[in-house]
């Protein structure tokens, strides 16, 4: 018994499943899995297939020894190609990467990201990568030994012919090793990287040495050649000199002693420092015999201007400070200030309506006369005391933009406005509702936006909005009409809210001067009437000189005298109807003078429609409604009775709605045709016939005014001296938007060929914001987004053009801009020997230049800063150097068949990678 119990401890079962045969299965089931085995070899790669195309990717998820990897397949996808990729008998037996190794066409590719640099160290366009996952990191020798075993294993096993690497050190090492196995061969792919370069590794020579004893090691064959293709790397960031600097236009006008009037109407554009932060060049030999060639410590024929190619990439600073994007953010957040004129300008601010210091204001000046008289000077002196709004505005800038805004103040003004029309006539701004190009509320929001940004923010525009205000007042109380705007109604369909109160001020004051006028002339001409009308001034509504002249000559018929009674005499009458008669009396139709519409604004119209909603539906609201309604309607029937004695409700009719009158057979005894009104005017007691009924025949001027000037008037300017300082610039934002999309869309760049169609679209989303009386800020916040990443765009375009290319426009030109914002490495057409190429080596010597300069006035030992220019290289040391050494030799011994080797080399300044791609023959020992 004891003899047996001894055998069971020492017995161990051997067909129990490890771990480690476990993970081997599962990495040959995904392999069988991704259909990998006895894949063809294929055609050759084409220049840049490694960029161009697309790289297809799979992973899976392993574990081995309580860690977990990321198996991961990747492939480069050609288009499918007819090529019959069978080969021919006499070619050498060589597996895809092996081919790929040898392969020149997509050197020094630029594939950094996901275990895509795999691709640029050994140069194949398909293998497996094991990964270790969740940022864990493969050290332990011993573990990698495994786990490289494993994968060897497994691919052998599968028949796989595709290189398999696994991740090694810590993972911003990018440290890769591998095998590939098949066909009688084993490639070895190999890496070092260190921190610290060894001396003898810095140049080609010591580099060709170390290549050739690792692939002649043991096979006693001696290596005739060694292809080398190398590329050298010259970073240019220090734009020391202003020349190659695309500087931005200089906006800061407003701050140095002289005011540039001629900006005062524009918005900048550009970035306030250069968005190219880099300018990297390569320089490529694309293949070349080690014997013709020498790169050594004391000499070297890889000079930049003799390479074959030069290639060119830049890198953008990612978010660069532009002038238009910092105008429209600065005004976007002064939207939301909900300070009052009191609390940024102290109590002189609130707006005194008193005549003597209005007279005292900023803005008296502008309208006044040149040669101003004592009392006025003597009135403002008194005043200044009293009334003096201080801000951040100094005299001296502030004067020359209210003459900015206010041209018809200044006789010699060299900015007066063009003929303003309605609507902007050019059709790619129609639906943006904001107003005239270079209108005043186009020249004041562009204005204040510049101080806003450069003058004060929210104080500055307090202060030039306290000024404006004060000079609309002023112009209201004089009669001087408001330039920049029109004399028309508010056009409340296609300008903004503030165009429209402007407008609105217009019309009152042209209201205004008519009546003052022809109270003045009814004054002198009707002397019997002057108590009478001195009375009305204020209530009633006065014509013009052309209707006195009529009711004069009217009145003077000694026919009218004798026809109609004194109490009933025509008055009022425009002109004679060309061919309607009274329906009963037979008379002509004098057409009447009526009192015109009654202009109103945006929000006055909205407010009228609230109201009417508000009055319900009953009888009462009806009649309230219509009484509202019918008060234009009631004046012209006053109008018509009074220029028509005898007129009845079908003559009105058939002048005022034709379409309610309808036409009968035959003509009545005065000739015309015969008709009757409509159904809807036949009602009993609508209202138009009981409008007929009340109305009495007053002529226009002797009614009362449908539209009050001075109540409109004084309205307008509590509705613009009320607003807080966002709710101002709410006002102005609109046009300030539309002001900035124009400046955008005045940029031509032919290397942006998308820059039309973006800026269309930016038009339809301002075109939907500006559509609303309440302006809703998140769609001009993205508004002002797009408008900061075109000019961002269009900045570093502009900047290239200026560092590359000067005044060339060439389609060739172009082209090569437009791959470079692309951010894609572009080759530079004729290389050094072309103008770009010129250029570019022009900024490397004035780089070097600067810097030699500086480091001359720093060191006084050494000699002459003008013996030392003469020294000084073209182009700096190379920020990395890039080899690739290839041969074909027969390995591990001469009898062996001749296999391809492949050594990638990375030298930069404070480290080098080695990746070896080392082939042996397994049937040929």
């Amino acid at each position: 018994m004891h003899h047996v119990e001894i055998e069971d401890f020492y017995h161990h079962d051997f067909t129990t499943v490890s771990e480690w045969e476990v993970f081997i299965a599962r990495i040959e089931e995904l392999i069988h899995e991704w259909k990998l085995p006895h894949m063809k070899v294929t055609n050759s790669l084409k220049p840049g297939d490694f960029i161009n195309c697309q790289w297809h990717e799979t992973s899976e998820k392993l574990n081995f020894a309580d860690v977990e990897f990321l198996l991961k397949h990747y492939k480069l996808e050609k288009e499918s190609e007819n090529e019959d990729a069978a080969k021919e008998e006499n070619e050498e037996e060589w597996i895809q990467c092996q081919k790929d190794a040898l392969d020149i066409s997509n050197d020094f590719v630029k594939l950094n990201d996901n275990c895509m640099e795999i691709a640029r160290y050994y140069g194949v366009r398909e293998f497996l990568v094991l990964i270790p996952a969740r940022k864990a990191s493969l050290t332990d020798e011993t573990r990698i030994k495994i786990v490289l075993s494993s994968l060897t294993i497994a691919a052998n096993n599968a028949n796989c012919y595709i290189p398999i690497l696994v991740q090694i050190q810590e993972l911003w090492q990018k440290m890769y090793l591998g095998c590939c196995a098949g066909k009688g061969t084993c490639v070895n792919l190999d890496m070092v990287h260190l921190k610290k370069v060894p001396p003898h590794c810095r140049y080609l020579t010591g580099l060709l040495t170390l290549f050739k004893q690792k692939i002649g090691e043991g096979c006693g064959v001696k290596i005739d050649s060694v292809m080398v293709s190398a590329r050298f790397s010259y970073l240019l960031k220090d734009w020391t000199n202003s020349t190659w600097t695309q500087e931005p236009p200089d906006f800061d006008f407003m701050q140095g002693e002289t005011l540039g009037v001629a900006e005062l109407g524009k918005l900048p554009f550009g970035a306030t420092f250069d968005p190219v932060r880099e300018l990297h060049l390569f320089v490529t030999w694309p293949q070349m015999s080690d014997n013709v060639v020498v790169d050594s410590e004391g000499y070297s024929d890889l000079e930049p201007q003799l390479a074959p190619e030069w290639s060119l990439q830049v890198k953008m600073v990612a978010l660069p400070a532009c002038l238009l994007g910092e105008y429209m953010s600065d005004f976007l957040h002064l939207c939301n200030n909900q300070k009052t004129m009191v609390e940024l300008l102290g109590e002189n601010a609130s707006y005194i309506h008193d005549d003597e210091q209005m007279l005292s204001s900023a803005f008296s000046v502008l309208t006044e006369s040149r040669i101003p008289t004592i009392s006025a000077v003597v009135g403002r002196a008194n005043t200044k005391k009293n009334k003096n709004i201080e801000g951040p505005i100094s005299e001296e800038i502030l004067l020359p933009i209210l003459y900015f805004l206010f041209p018809d103040a200044d006789e010699n003004s060299k900015f007066p406005y063009n003929d303003i029309v309605p609507i902007v006539e050019d059709d790619q701004w129609k639906g943006v509702k904001t107003c005239t190009m270079d209108s005043l509320v186009w020249r004041l929001s562009v204005v204040a936006a510049h101080c806003t940004h450069n003058l004060g923010g929210a104080t500055a525009l307090a202060q030039l909005w306290h000024e404006f205000v004060q000079e609309i007042r002023f112009r209201w109380e004089k009669n001087i009409l408001i330039p920049g705007v029109g004399p028309d109604f508010p056009d409340s369909v296609r300008t903004c809210l503030l165009h429209q109160k402007l407008q609105m001020m217009n019309c009152c004051i042209t209201r205004k001067k008519t009546r003052e006028e022809n109270a003045h002339r009814i004054q002198s001409m009707e002397i019997d009437d002057v108590d009478e009308t001195e009375s009305e001034d204020d209530e009633f509504f006065e014509c013009t000189s052309e209707e006195l002249t009529n009711e004069e000559l009217t009145s003077t018929k000694p026919q009218l005298k004798a026809k109609h009674l004194l109490w009933n005499k025509p008055a009022g009458r425009l002109a004679k109807h060309p061919s309607l008669r009274l329906i009963q009396t037979g008379d002509p139709l004098y057409l009447p003078i009526t009192q015109d519409p009654v202009p109103k604004t945006e929000d006055q119209l909205e407010e009228d429609a609230q109201v009417m909603m508000q009055l319900g539906t009953d009888k009462y609201a009806s009649e309230m409604r219509a009484r509202m309604m019918s008060a234009s309607l009631l004046s012209d029937m006053e109008s018509f009775k009074a220029a028509n004695p005898g007129a009845v409700l079908e003559d009105f009719i058939r002048w005022y709605s034709p379409r309610d009158w309808i036409d009968e057979e035959g003509v009545d005894e005065w000739g015309q045709g015969k008709g009757h009104l409509s159904p809807r005017m036949m009602i009993t007691d609508n209202p138009w016939s009981t409008t007929w009924t009340s109305a009495q025949p007053v002529p226009a001027h002797r009614q009362k005014r449908l539209f009050d000037d001075t109540r409109e008037a004084e309205k307008a300017l509590h509705y613009l001296c009320s607003k807080r300082i966002g709710q101002v610039a709410q006002l102005l934002l609109p046009t300030l938007t539309h002001a900035a999309l124009y400046t955008l869309g005045l940029q031509k760049q032919e290397a942006l060929p998308s820059l039309p169609d973006v800026a269309q679209s930016i038009l339809n989303k301002l075109q939907y914001a500006t559509k609303p009386i309440h302006q809703k800020l998140q769609l001009y916040e993205e508004i002002t987004r797009d408008i900061e990443s075109v000019e961002a765009l269009v900045a570093q375009v502009n900047s290239l053009q200026h560092k590359l290319g000067g005044n060339n426009d060439s389609k060739e030109f172009t082209s090569f801009l437009i791959q470079l914002m692309r951010g894609k490495e572009v080759s530079v057409p004729g290389g050094s020997r072309g103008d770009i190429g010129a250029r570019i080596t022009t900024m490397f010597r004035d780089a070097q230049k600067a810097a030699h300069m500086m480091t001359s006035v720093s060191n006084i030992n050494k000699d002459t800063i003008n013996t030392q220019d003469s020294r000084y290289k073209i182009f700096p040391e190379p920020s990395c150097k890039e080899f690739i050494l290839r041969a074909i030799i027969p390995r591990p011994s001469p009898s062996s068949t001749p296999q391809p080797q492949r050594l990638y080399v990375c030298l930069k300044r404070d480290h080098i990678r080695l990746a070896g791609f080392f082939s042996e023959d397994t049937t040929f020992l």
